[in-house]
């Protein structure tokens, strides 16, 4: 059976004990994934909830004119899909594999029955899906009040993953281009490059191997 702390991994079980875990141990399966993948398609009616223990996964939308527009870049510790959570519905994006992944697949059947008998981890999990949506409220209210470079930072700390161990800083992955930067805020990949490179002439990033080191991220919590 699955370990509960692996579970505590991810900020949707994050603050929950393990007998508050264990009913939902048994609904949750292990599925690798190859490059490449399809999890799911904007507005395919699906049941499962999906949550990264390692790769890395891309959400997308089709736009009118047929471009596609990045929304996340996910990897370990993200979930996907949690809107599903409880019962059935349609996907809000498609979700692409960008290189082999293992994931834990939870299925939303029997879920009311669970929270129904369980009414503190209901709690706990309500908690923090308006948690979520209180983070997402916030950041489109940023969208329609800083400048690009403003949005991009933000997009930068929204998207950065805790540091490796004290005092080292946080980070995002530099796989991630320039292009898929712009897509995600609706600007030119040119803006993006004259912007960072900016910001790592003045010492705000430092390009690390594989990562983007964000050193003074009080910086980019500030630009207007």
């Amino acid at each position: 059976m699955l370990d509960p702390r692996i579970l505590r991994q991810f900020t949707l079980f994050s603050s929950l004990a393990d007998e508050d875990l264990l009913p939902l141990l048994p609904q949750f399966k292990t599925r690798k994934y190859r490059k490449g993948q399809i999890l799911f398609i904007e507005g395919e009616i699906g049941s499962q909830v999906y949550f990264i223990l390692e790769g890395q996964v891309k959400l997308s939308k089709t736009l009118p004119n047929g471009d596609e527009q990045i929304l996340d870049w996910c990897g370990p510790k993200d979930s996907l899909a949690e809107i599903l959570l409880v019962e059935p519905g349609s996907y809000p994006a498609t979700a692409e594999v960008l290189k082999e992944s293992t994931l834990l697949v939870l299925s939303n059947q029997g879920m009311v029955k669970i929270l129904e008998n369980h009414p503190r981890l209901a709690v706990a999990l309500i908690r923090k899906l308006n948690m979520r949506l209180r983070m997402n409220q916030e950041f489109i209210r940023i969208l329609t009040s800083r400048s690009t470079a403003g949005i991009l930072a933000m997009l930068l700390l929204r998207m950065a993953k805790p540091a490796s161990s004290p005092g080292e800083p946080i980070y995002y992955d530099a796989t991630l281009t320039n292009k898929d930067l712009a897509s995600m805020i609706g600007t030119s990949r040119e803006l993006v490059n004259r912007t960072l490179n900016q910001w790592k002439k003045s010492g705000v990033l430092r390009l690390n191997e594989d990562r983007m080191e964000i050193l003074r991220p009080h910086e980019l919590a500030d630009w207007p």
